[in-house]
């Protein structure tokens, strides 16, 4: 799997950070990948053949660290299959390299995140983790950890359930045959984050299933892709998304991020262009000015 640039923001969060959060905090979206997900990935779909995916509900900021300056991506609650009363967790993490610190990060959000505060005696809450990852070979933390000596002493399980997605193995089909377009681009972007190539080859289908989003939404999705995929590609391969972005804007009707950065670099040449030609006129009128005194000065003493 090749790693990314990684680039963080002075709050320490990644570009894909942002991105993530602002598809896939919307619950409709997470239910969407993790249905894609679960088609091709037996761990994961067992995992949630115990929830009933219809009550997935965000965890909101108040209620935990869950947040821009939090650590954990995305925590949700959701009810058992059965109806009753209990609220599974879900923790949805998004890895754009291996991190060999990826088992002790969720444990820790299972504690501190997935807690039911309403209820005093037993407040954690059954946790099931999935981390969705870039890449195009497998990654198995999970086998890693069994192979530790320590294990036997857990029964070779975990104090949480815990699938990892391989973005690679999901079939663009699937996200192309979807009626949750926003979610489905943001499965096809994350999968693709790597392969800029293979990206704007999928721009036709990608295209088509924007004109299914709202054109204000629309808008800000188109600049939140081409900021996570700038954390990934070259500059010279973003600018030409950027452009094939902009024709499909144009033609959507709908102005991108990038429309808007260069509309306001265009704006701020052109009031600059404005400025220097109002001061050479004012300094030609002056020079004019002076020349028609001295003239006249001259034309006195003859």
């Amino acid at each position: 799997m090749k790693k990314g640039k990684n680039t963080e923001t002075e709050t320490g969060r990644r570009e894909h950070d942002g991105f993530l959060k602002y598809v896939y905090s919307v619950p409709e979206n997470t239910r969407t990948l993790l249905h894609i997900a679960e088609k091709v990935d037996k761990k994961l779909a067992d995992m949630l053949s115990e929830v009933d995916l219809e009550t997935l509900e965000e965890i909101p900021e108040p209620y935990n660290e869950v947040s821009e300056r939090g650590e954990a991506d995305l925590a949700f609650t959701v009810k058992g299959v059965g109806g009753e009363d209990i609220f599974f967790g879900i923790l949805l993490e998004h890895k754009s390299s291996p991190s060999d610190d990826i088992l002790s990060q969720l444990y820790r959000y299972t504690y501190e995140v997935m807690v039911d505060k309403k209820d005093k005696e037993f407040a954690w809450m059954p946790t099931k983790a999935i981390v969705v990852y870039n890449g195009n070979v497998k990654w198995d933390p999970l086998a890693k950890f069994r192979k530790k000596p320590r294990a036997r002493f857990h029964g070779k399980i975990l104090p949480f359930e815990c699938a990892f997605v391989n973005l690679a193995e999901i079939d663009d089909r699937d996200c192309i045959a979807d009626d949750n377009a926003e979610a489905a681009i943001g499965t096809l972007t994350l999968k693709y984050a790597f392969d800029p190539a293979k990206f704007e080859k999928m721009l036709p289908e990608i295209e088509q299933m924007l004109k299914l989003i709202d054109p204000s939404r629309s808008t800000t999705f188109v600049g939140k892709i081409e900021l996570y995929l700038g954390e990934y590609i070259s500059r010279e391969a973003l600018e030409k998304l950027k452009m094939a972005f902009k024709s499909i804007g144009q033609r959507l009707g709908f102005v991108s991020a990038g429309d808007e950065r260069r509309a306001a670099v265009k704006a701020a040449e052109e009031k600059l262009h404005k400025k220097y030609k109002a001061e050479i006129a004012a300094r030609d009128a002056e020079n004019r000015k002076l020349k028609a005194q001295l003239e006249a000065i001259l034309a006195s003493k003859a």
